[in-house]
């Protein structure tokens, strides 16, 4: 009876398109490792918070790269695993990002979440703020909600 409705409910799955644009700025940077923390600004799952945790494979530009981010929302934490190459920044300082992604668990609904985007943006090493917009699907279970008795 209940035990395989919830089972089955479970099992639902829903896959979407998503776009999210995050602005962050530099914490810390110590030799090739730095770490950068992000205000997610618009996301299919609302405002929230970024921690990156990342990691340069060399000195000269481009350079590539790869991090680890957790995102908190109101529906829990979402943990990634990226991969990105800087350009060489101008005169001004200011340089493109380019990478890709896939989700590697979390909390909440992002427990369970699968998916996988490509992301581009702008970092500026005078005043340590990066701009990046994400795009790319995710699949989670469906979250049905308990009819209300009467």
């Amino acid at each position: 009876g209940s035990a395989l409705s919830a089972s089955a409910a479970t099992k639902a799955t829903k896959t979407r398109h998503f776009s999210e644009h995050v602005v962050g700025v530099r914490l810390s940077m110590a030799g090739s490792r730095y770490e950068d923390v992000y205000r997610v600004k618009t996301s299919p799952d609302g405002g929230g918070a970024m921690i990156q945790d990342a990691s340069l494979n060399g000195t000269t530009f481009p350079v590539s790269g790869h991090d680890t981010t957790i995102r908190f929302f109101r529906d829990g934490a979402q943990t990634t695993k990226d991969s990105f190459t800087l350009t060489p920044p101008s005169t001004d300082g200011t340089g493109t990002i380019t990478g890709s992604g896939t989700c590697t668990g979390g909390s909440g609904v992002h427990s369970t979440e699968n998916c996988s985007y490509s992301f581009k943006g702008t970092y500026d090493l005078r005043t340590a703020v990066t701009v990046i917009t994400f795009t790319g699907t995710d699949t989670r279970p469906v979250v049905r909600t308990p009819a209300r008795a009467r």
